[in-house]
């Protein structure tokens, strides 16, 4: 069973950290015996937990044949509309199936319950980004009760929303969100009321409503995809725990997408897994260390060269193509998240708590109960004066390679080492 305590999540009563590999559209694109290979793999490499979206994801590839959640009709141009009063049971059922392999495999599953696409007022629906098939506000409940049923059995934890935005402006309505997202959670915890609850807000926001913070198990937020938004990884827990004293669990749910389109950058351009390792040691470092989720672009969307009849809907909404997901499984940012979650066990087992580092320095702290922890995206000098620190020796982590070595200090000031890319400082206090 999953409880929260504090500023963590446990899982039978020991300390998880929430490493999950996001895979919305698992329920509808994926066979079986890929699904078994590709739980393997992931939980080889340190994953617990697998994000999927209960119903079909808007900007994924098409469905396989006969996986959808409700009755359909598809029209000739490509669009579709469901009858939401009419469940698909043989979906579900594979559903089911797909979930008792994850439990096989101990691993939690994550649940989005209703994407935003399906509500009106938000910038999907405003963008015209998705197929036109609103959920009636009345089927809500109905369907939120159906798959809680079926699929608590598993423990998952239940996204209530999926990029959902609760800011007013042109792009969305606050108070229809509110108004349908309240009906997703009540109809959720009238069924499930043990069950462990969060938000899936849309990339680089953290404003969810205080009504809905008072009734989450912890916050997640998502520092996106955004070209200049980056630097939310750690501004939105450091923001959470300061200014707002929200004292919960915070994960960064969604990181920058390994693969991914760089959106709104000057020129087309992809993540890399240093892009994903930045953004995930200075969102652990800054207060968001209760877990991480990762991406990589073809295995959220599953794209699979072997059924060219799933081509990606007419609608996806990036510049560059996704990568086959057997391509993605041998992308290193998911090693290196694994490799991170491996660090904060040994070095911060009961937790981690911020240093006091000026937000517009790219570098990032934090100290468990015996060490300090100070990730530089960038390899130099690094005076430790200017940290309030005092130190006189310290262990040096390539993070590229994930090689360890004798840092050297002088005068209070770590020298530059061969490092090409990031490190990650280690100070043990008991020799400073």
């Amino acid at each position: 069973m999953l409880s929260t305590k504090g500023k963590y999540l446990y899982k039978n009563g020991e300390k998880l950290f929430y490493l999950a590999d996001t895979c919305w559209g698992a329920f509808t694109s994926i066979t079986m015996p890929d699904w078994r290979y590709y739980l393997d793999m992931r939980k080889s490499e340190g994953f617990n937990a697998i994000q999927i979206n209960i119903l079909r994801q808007w900007d994924s590839s098409k469905p396989l044949k006969g996986r959808e959640p409700f009755t359909v009709v598809e029209h000739p141009d490509g669009s579709y509309e469901y009858d939401f009063t009419k469940i698909n049971e043989e979906y579900f059922d594979n559903a089911v199936k797909m979930l008792e392999e994850m439990k096989k495999r101990n691993m939690v599953p994550a649940l989005v319950l209703l994407w935003s696409n399906f509500i009106p007022d938000n910038w999907i629906d405003n963008l015209h980004l998705a197929q036109n098939n609103l959920m009636p506000f009345d089927c809500i409940k109905p369907y939120v009760t159906y798959v809680v049923n079926k699929f608590k059995r598993f423990n998952p934890i239940w996204f209530v929303s999926g990029d959902v935005g609760f800011t007013n402006n042109e792009r969305q309505n606050r108070q229809t969100a509110i108004k349908y997202y309240q009906e997703v959670l009540e109809s959720a915890k009238s069924v499930d009321p043990a069950g462990i609850y969060t938000f899936h807000i849309n990339g680089e926001s953290h404003d969810l409503p205080e009504e809905f913070v008072k009734q989450v198990s912890f916050y997640s937020y998502q520092s996106g995809h955004g070209y200049s938004g980056q630097k939310t990884a750690y501004t939105i827990p450091l923001a959470l725990r300061e200014k707002q004293d929200y004292q919960g669990p915070i994960i960064d749910t969604e990181l920058c997408y390994e693969g991914l389109t760089q959106m709104h950058s000057p020129e087309p351009k992809r993540y890399n897994a240093f892009d994903v390792r930045k953004a995930a040691w200075r969102a652990v470092l800054s207060g968001a260390d209760a877990g991480l989720g990762y991406g990589s672009f073809g295995i959220w969307p599953w794209k699979d060269i072997s059924h060219p009849e799933q081509k990606l809907e007419k609608n996806f909404n990036v510049q560059l193509v996704p990568y086959d997901w057997r391509t993605c499984l041998t992308f290193r940012g998911a090693k290196d998240l694994g490799f991170l979650k491996a660090i904060l066990t040994k070095f911060a087992p009961n937790g981690l708590k911020p240093l006091n580092i000026d937000v517009s320095k790219a570098i990032r702290g934090a100290e468990s109960e015996n060490y300090i922890l100070i990730y530089l995206p960038t390899a130099g000098n690094l005076d430790f004066n200017k940290l309030d620190l005092h130190i006189n020796n310290c262990k040096v982590i390539d993070l590229n390679n994930r090689s360890i070595l004798e840092g050297q200090v002088e005068n209070n000031v770590l020298k530059m080492l061969p490092v090409l890319e990031d490190e990650l400082i280690i100070i043990d206090k008991q020799l400073n």
